[in-house]
């Protein structure tokens, strides 16, 4: 739990089509994405908030298997570009 609180509390911006360029300029190839309720706890059911968090890398070890979407996927591009009412989506800095 306090992970979550942390990660939601880590300085964020908000998902565009900018911000994606950024952070594929800077090398990042992959996000991991988090899902947080309104009180920031972990949930991929019903969230509040999702937190990419941008990796090199994926993680090879077993127990760092999470969710993960390529940086230039078009799932995260159609996101950037829908405004989103009910759900905040950040990336992580």
């Amino acid at each position: 739990m306090r992970k979550g609180i942390t990660e939601a509390s880590v300085n964020t911006i908000p998902l565009t089509q900018n911000a994606l360029q950024r952070i594929e300029k800077e090398g990042f190839k992959y996000v991991q994405v988090k899902g947080l309720t309104i009180d920031k706890h972990y949930d991929y059911i019903d969230p509040h908030f999702l937190v990419l968090v941008p990796l090199k890398e994926l993680p090879t070890e077993q127990e760092k298997k999470d969710i993960y979407e390529p940086v230039k996927s078009e799932l995260l591009r159609k996101w950037a570009n829908e405004k989103q009412d009910y759900l905040e989506i950040v990336i992580a800095k």
